[in-house]
């Protein structure tokens, strides 16, 4: 099975759980209606290994289990600067998705170029020349800080301030103050925004933007689920939280799974109560 087929199942085949750790075989009945076949989501095909079994999607899912188990979640975010709607989703989804999983059930990827073009030997951005010089600019950052751990604090910081129309030379100078980023780190994030590298990086960021697979991008923000680039998943940005419980295959969940899985539960208890 290809590397991209590996991705799609990833995609397709969700638990239902929240984090409950290894999948176990279910109790069924002893003679499976094998109509069921033809019926069930592609989400369930992995839920039950009987089922999975009658309906000959035995191997497929037991590729998938093993080629996910106790590997984070990978989210690639391909978004752009000074773009309202990732601003938000940065602040209101994926920032507290990272505060909320360690490294080791959630790895992060952020590709800030979005919907520029290359005409000619230059970048054209969106939102014009100012957010071509922060997209370069983050590249610097991402590549300097190197892990998730780093720079996502840093680039939450940096794209908030921008969102309350802070202008980009307070605010990068603000986040590194009240981030206590290292003067090293500083300089190296200015030396590279300065250099080829910076431009490296960029081009770097067009080509994987535009080399998603299996579908290419449409708007920003978009995000790829274990490196798939799908427009239908794209409603799954409403909710990080709960998609990275279900699709989390490990020895141990995260302790954000079980808050999740209380704040359902008492979600469906009420929604069930009548007066």
């Amino acid at each position: 099975m290809s590397i991209l087929r590996s991705a799609i199942c990833a995609l397709i085949f969700i638990d239902g759980s929240l984090g409950r750790g290894p999948l176990k075989a279910r109790r069924v009945p002893e003679q499976l209606n094998s109509a069921l076949c033809s019926t069930t989501p592609p989400g369930l095909w992995c839920e039950n290994d009987a089922l999975a079994k009658e309906c000959g999607w035995d191997l497929a899912c037991s590729e998938y289990k093993k080629g996910v188990y106790n590997k984070p979640v990978q989210i690639t975010l391909l978004y752009e600067s000074l773009c309202p709607g990732c601003q938000r989703f940065i602040q209101q989804q994926l920032y507290p998705a990272f505060k909320a999983f360690p490294s080791t059930h959630l790895k992060i990827e952020l590709v800030p170029y979005g919907n520029a073009k290359i005409q000619g030997d230059e970048i054209v951005c969106q939102h014009g020349a100012e957010e071509c010089q922060i997209n370069k600019f983050e590249s610097c950052v991402i590549d300097s800080m190197e892990t998730q751990d780093v720079f996502m604090p840093y680039i939450f910081c940096l794209e908030q301030q921008l969102s309350n129309k802070i202008p980009f030379d307070k605010a990068q100078s603000k986040c590194f103050r009240t981030l206590n980023v290292t003067d090293d780190v500083q300089r190296m994030t200015q030396s590279c925004l300065v250099s080829k590298l910076s431009r490296e990086l960029q081009m770097n960021a067009a080509k994987r933007t535009n080399d998603v697979q299996p579908e290419k991008h449409h708007f920003v923000p978009w995000i790829l689920f274990n490196n798939v680039s799908l427009e239908s998943a794209q409603f799954l940005q409403a909710d990080l939280t709960s998609v990275i419980c279900q699709w989390y295959k490990g020895d141990k969940p995260a302790p954000a799974c079980q808050a999740e899985q209380k704040r359902l539960a008492r979600k469906l208890e009420k929604s069930w109560k009548f007066d």
